[in-house]
């Protein structure tokens, strides 16, 4: 039972959803958890505090005057226990509450009394979640490491189609077991992740660039912090959403990229460099948009940097991590970057295999180290993909190679 021992907190608010919270309290229980369920007053007039405490096997806490066993007070007892405070659903009535510290009723209180990871889950009216004061409170939470599970889309018990349904009782479950599961074993260690396109102009609104979303660097960098290090993430231009947690620095091109990366090298303990740098920029740039005068249009490229290749000639301590994105003769390609840039690993990728290429949420890679072990990893998510090569470098730097 991957969960045994796990001490959590359920919050459940006056959510139209709260029926699912109830199947993730006894899927928990199955998995082995210690679940305790503290719910606001609206939530009661939904469902009796009775079911929850069936299902969990403990007392539910509705208000900060129940009388527990021991000297404590029942919601600080429960803050010092708890290994994750999970709210499901989260209405934004409580969002606005914990984004200001207000503390007026069980849960609230709870909320800003624990010292452990936070979950929540919103769910609520699509007008409701795309309410601007709505957003500035849930960004506020994400900017103090609370995990947001965000909501799906769909049709609303209030009639109305849209954003804003409670997400599936597995997805809300997948992320909770992520979070007490994840190893600490980065804690201490600085790590640097570049991620996303470069763009390389050819005037002042042309470029030349790829089709990189930035979602597997960022996940890499994600990963990181999960596992206690510290993350500066160097990205270009990318489409994904930026992990939150990390320090993140945008770059534009292959030049900018190279020039944050060395200015911070000396002092990281791991690179991994997911990005999809450009090999070639435009020999000049035209300060003025280039008019269409001519039929055809030659622009002469130079070549940009190898920024892998010049870090593993400077690298003492580091340990490197590069990403080989081929459309053909994988492992050969990989494992002559692999040698040419003196990388500790590659994780090799067929970008035209189904599941495996650009923009997606998913990966498939060959983990190849320098000492010539192969590694194929079957069809995972970007964020799995991510914490197997650091379970790569963790066990890199306990042997000590």
């Amino acid at each position: 039972m991957e969960l045994q021992n796990q001490e959590i907190i359920l919050g459940v608010t006056g959510g139209i959803a709260i029926h699912k919270s109830l199947d993730l309290a006894s899927q928990l229980v199955k998995r082995g958890a210690s679940v305790h369920v503290v719910m606001t007053e609206h939530a009661t007039r939904l469902v009796q505090p009775m079911q929850f405490q069936v299902i969990s096997r403990n007392p539910v806490l509705l208000d900060l005057f129940n009388s527990g066993s021991d000297w404590k007070p029942v919601h600080i007892d429960l803050a010092d226990r708890a290994n994750l405070l999970a709210i499901v659903p989260a209405t934004a009535n409580i969002v606005g509450k914990m984004a200001n510290g207000i503390a007026d009723d069980a849960l609230s209180t709870v909320a800003v009394s624990v010292h452990c990871p936070i979950l929540i889950a919103p769910a609520m009216n699509g007008y409701m979640y795309q309410n601007p004061f709505v957003q500035a409170n849930l960004q506020k939470l994400r900017e103090h490491d609370i995990e947001i599970v965000e909501p799906a889309s769909g049709a609303l018990a209030c009639g109305y189609e849209g954003v804003g349904r409670l997400n599936e009782v597995d997805v809300i479950l997948e992320r909770m077991t992520q979070i007490l599961t994840t190893p600490k074993d980065l804690q201490g260690k600085r790590v640097v992740v570049t991620a996303g396109p470069t763009r390389e102009y050819l005037d002042p609104v042309r470029f030349i660039s790829n089709r990189s979303s930035g979602k597997m660097g960022y996940a890499v960098a994600e990963a990181a912090h999960r596992r206690g290090a510290t993350v500066i993430l160097i990205s270009g231009p990318a489409t994904a959403e930026p992990p939150t947690g990390v320090e993140l620095r945008n770059v534009e091109t292959a030049l900018e990229m190279q020039e944050a990366i060395l200015d911070v090298f000396d002092q990281t303990d791991i690179v991994v460099m997911a990005a999809a740098v450009a090999d070639y920029r435009p020999q000049a740039f035209s300060h003025q948009k280039i008019k269409k005068t001519t039929d055809q249009l030659t622009i002469p490229l130079e070549k940009n940097p190898d920024i892998a290749q010049s870090l593993g000639q400077r690298k003492a301590h580091q340990i490197t991590v590069g990403f080989a994105a081929e459309t053909s003769d994988l492992l050969e390609n990989a494992q002559r970057k692999l040698v040419a840039k003196n990388l500790d690993l590659i994780a090799a990728n067929d970008v035209l295999a189904e599941g495996a290429g650009f923009e997606g949420d998913t990966n498939i890679v060959t983990l190849i180290d320098h000492a010539g072990n192969c590694q194929q990893l079957p069809l995972l998510s970007k964020r799995d993909v991510a914490h197997r090569i650091l379970d790569r470098v963790v066990a890199m730097m306990q042997s000590g190679n």
